[in-house]
């Protein structure tokens, strides 16, 4: 028997290599463009087929891996990967290096989801919190350290080097794998393959995800191709979620949202995603636009948060385990935390240093490394051994499409907020307010000489323009970090929803089909 801490530390690993893959091309984007030679939109799916490889996979990993066997779909999912990692290195061609980004997320996608289900497979009852807080690390870990890791590996060699160091981690996590990871003996095969299935959860969740990911630069509802996206993915989910029900050997159970703590923990996971991928959409953004800080430096500042993230999770995985203190207390807890260090957000003014911000990052990381392991024990102990699997893909998934959503609304809402600030303080600029400001002195200033004009009354209506800007746009960023708290307080009520582990009665895990044959044959 294999350590069960080898085998978590082994998944980790590979969890953490291809979360860490989602942000670690954002900081490449420069050096891509000019490598290919391409515009922003052309490159940009260098990272949104990635995205919508992964999300389209996540549902559907829990079957897989029970149609070709754990282990085999584990250790082929690993070696796709990292080939598919050489393959991007070694693109010469834009095509070259979408095709291989969609090889990877397709191939992390399940690796994702098949790692949460293994930890609750090698991990007695009682300590599966330490595991899952192990796991927990990664997940956080993984794309926080994307952009340092990124801006580290390019400023010191090239972008290639974003995707060669995915072979020696890879190499390490699939020899880990092939010696650790297993069948597993509650995964039956299923007897027949669901293409329908196949083809509208594709459909559906793709077309969602590129809506999300192409809509700001559509304009949004005022784009043909938004509306399409958005009538296609309504019809596929609504098609998919009737067909599911009906097939005798479905890709999801549907079973598993008749489960309340399940269905609520999913809705707990789309709120996480939100609040973790927004901020680090969000911050490093501030960072380096309004703050003046490289790609480099802005990871370095958020790796004080990622730490404290992941000594929160482990921590509260280890009281976890004891089972003394109620688990929704710990996510209520962490959101609120979150909630908190959003308010300090809203306080960072363009005369903030990056040692202002470790503070309120490491805030929100503590709130968040408190949410992982018991939201996960919760939303995932009252199921079956059978559904583990398929609700780990789903829980999975809900917190990547809750990412794609936060960036979404967040990226829009920036735009707008700051355009309206921008109006509101134009409106009281006047002669006097430029005296007040220094601005009246404007052609001393470093970002107009560094414009060449000596012409006074141009130098102080461009310093003007400057200073007005990111005013406006720093209010933005404050405006915005305020409703992302806001939105991840909506998890507190749906924790509260949830049942007292302790109060429920055990025979319940197995109230749930594993199979629409299996609730057929029980209904007659």
């Amino acid at each position: 028997m294999k350590s069960p801490w080898l085998v978590a530390f082994s998944v980790t690993l590979i969890s953490m290599m291809e979360l860490l893959d989602v942000t670690i091309v954002n900081v490449a984007i420069p050096s891509l463009m000019g490598s290919f030679g391409a515009s922003v939109d052309e490159i940009s799916w260098v990272s949104t087929s990635y995205i919508i490889a992964n999300v389209v996979i996540l549902p559907a990993s829990g079957w897989l891996s029970a149609w070709f066997g754990r282990r085999n779909y584990y250790l082929v999912s690993s070696i796709l990967f990292v080939l598919a990692s050489l393959g991007c290195a070694m693109s010469t061609e834009l095509w070259q290096l979408v095709a291989f980004r969609i090889i990877q997320g397709l191939a992390g996608g399940g690796l994702l989801g098949i790692s949460q289900a293994i930890i609750y497979d090698v991990f007695p009852k009682e300590k599966v919190s330490t595991g899952l807080a192990l796991y927990g690390v990664g997940v956080m870990m993984g794309p926080t350290l994307g952009p340092s890791v990124g801006g580290y590996l390019i400023d010191e060699f090239s972008w290639h080097w974003i995707f060669l160091i995915n072979l020696p981690i890879g190499a390490v996590a699939i020899l880990l794998s092939w010696l650790c990871v297993h069948d597993s003996i509650n995964e039956k095969r299923p007897q027949s393959i669901d293409y329908i299935g196949f083809a509208l959860l594709a459909l559906g969740v793709g077309s969602l995800q590129i809506m999300l990911e192409r809509g700001e630069h559509w304009d949004w509802l005022e784009s043909d191709l938004t509306i399409a996206c958005l009538l296609l993915g309504s019809f596929g989910l609504l098609a998919f979620f009737w067909w599911e029900q009906r097939v005798a050997t479905p890709i999801v159970n549907m079973a598993l949202f008749r489960n309340r703590e399940f269905l609520m923990g999913s809705i707990c996971a789309f709120c996480v995603g939100f609040g973790l991928y927004s901020t680090l959409f969000m911050v490093p953004l501030l960072l380096q636009t309004l703050l003046e800080q490289s790609a480099y430096q802005s990871g370095m500042v958020i790796f004080p948060g990622a730490l404290a993230s992941a000594v929160s999770t482990l921590v509260i995985g280890k009281l976890s385990q004891e089972n003394k203190v109620d688990e929704r207390l710990f996510v209520s807890i962490g959101i609120l935390i979150y909630g908190y260090a959003m308010y300090l957000h809203t306080q960072f003014t363009l005369q903030s240093s990056p040692d202002t911000l470790y503070w309120p990052l490491i805030i929100r990381g503590l709130g968040l490394g408190m949410i992982f392991v018991p939201l996960t024990n919760l939303a995932m102990r009252q199921l079956p051994a059978q559904l583990i699997s398929v609700g780990s893909g789903v829980l999975n998934l809900m917190r990547q499409l809750g990412g794609s959503v936060g960036i979404a609304i967040a990226a829009t809402l920036l735009t707008r907020f700051s355009w309206a600030r921008y109006r509101q303080l134009s409106e009281h600029v006047t002669e006097s307010s430029i005296i007040a400001s220094g601005w009246d002195v404007a052609r001393y200033d470093p970002r107009v000489l560094s414009l060449g004009t000596s012409d006074p009354a141009q130098a102080q209506a461009l310093l003007v323009l400057v200073n007005t800007r990111e005013q406006a746009q720093m209010l933005g960023f404050s405006m915005l970090f305020g409703l992302l708290g806001a939105v991840m307080l909506i998890g507190v009520p749906m924790v509260l929803l949830m049942r007292n582990p302790k109060r429920i009665a055990q025979p319940e895990q197995e109230a749930l089909p594993c199979s629409n044959n299996s609730r057929e044959s029980t209904q007659a």
